[in-house]
């Protein structure tokens, strides 16, 4: 099962029934100027996010994450957080979501709990270093 090799403090589950929703926006791409990864949308360099994921409850939460963007909309991995667990997805992690990505990845990472959770993402950008970063809570969305 591919979503075992995310991180190993998050246990695999079957998806929980899912109450919350939070969608980040996930960016993982570089911008090289004359060449095939030239994207008139970026400016020239590197471009990286983290979504850090924690759980705030004294039991375990079940949520399950998906990747979505213009093409292609990946399947979910499930995963549950111990209490005051924290899993971290990042840009190296992306390829096991199952989507065929050529020249990197700009779209959203949508993730569904049946708890709230503590959720904030990471964005970092530069060339050979980073040179700006922003870190953002993620707006919890209620589902119905």
């Amino acid at each position: 099962m591919a979503a075992k090799k995310l991180i190993a403090k998050a246990i695999i589950v079957a998806p929980a029934t899912p109450k919350f929703q939070y969608a980040a926006k996930f960016i993982c791409k570089s911008s090289v100027p004359g060449t095939s990864l030239e994207d008139r949308a970026f400016l020239p360099g590197n471009y990286q996010t983290l979504i850090n994921i924690h759980n705030p409850w004294t039991k375990p939460v079940k949520f399950r994450v998906k990747i979505a963007w213009p093409i292609e909309i990946s399947k979910y991995l499930p995963f549950e957080l111990r209490p005051d667990g924290v899993l971290t997805l990042s840009c190296q992690q992306i390829d096991q979501f199952g989507l065929h990505l050529i020249h990197g990845f700009e779209g959203f990472m949508v993730i569904e709990s049946a708890a709230s959770l503590d959720v904030a993402a990471v964005y970092m950008a530069g060339e050979k270093a980073v040179s700006s970063i922003d870190v953002e809570d993620i707006r919890e969305r209620k589902l119905r």
